[in-house]
């Protein structure tokens, strides 16, 4: 009976660990529906000019 608890406990954690590493955005989802993660993380900034409208992205050089 043990050895079957362990069995279905690794099997579990081995299926948590690649649905976490094959669907993130779904297990954030998911977390987040469950009072596990505290606040949606901000998206992080674009490279370059601190996202300044007049920023053409193309020469690397904002104005």
């Amino acid at each position: 009976m043990i050895e079957t608890i362990i069995a279905v406990l690794l099997v579990s954690l081995a299926a948590l660990y690649w649905y976490t590493r094959l669907f993130p955005a779904n297990w954030g989802r998911l977390k987040l529906s469950l009072g596990l993660q505290s606040h949606i993380p901000a998206k992080a900034p674009s490279k370059g000019c601190d996202n300044c409208s007049a920023c053409s992205g193309k020469s690397g050089g904002c104005h």
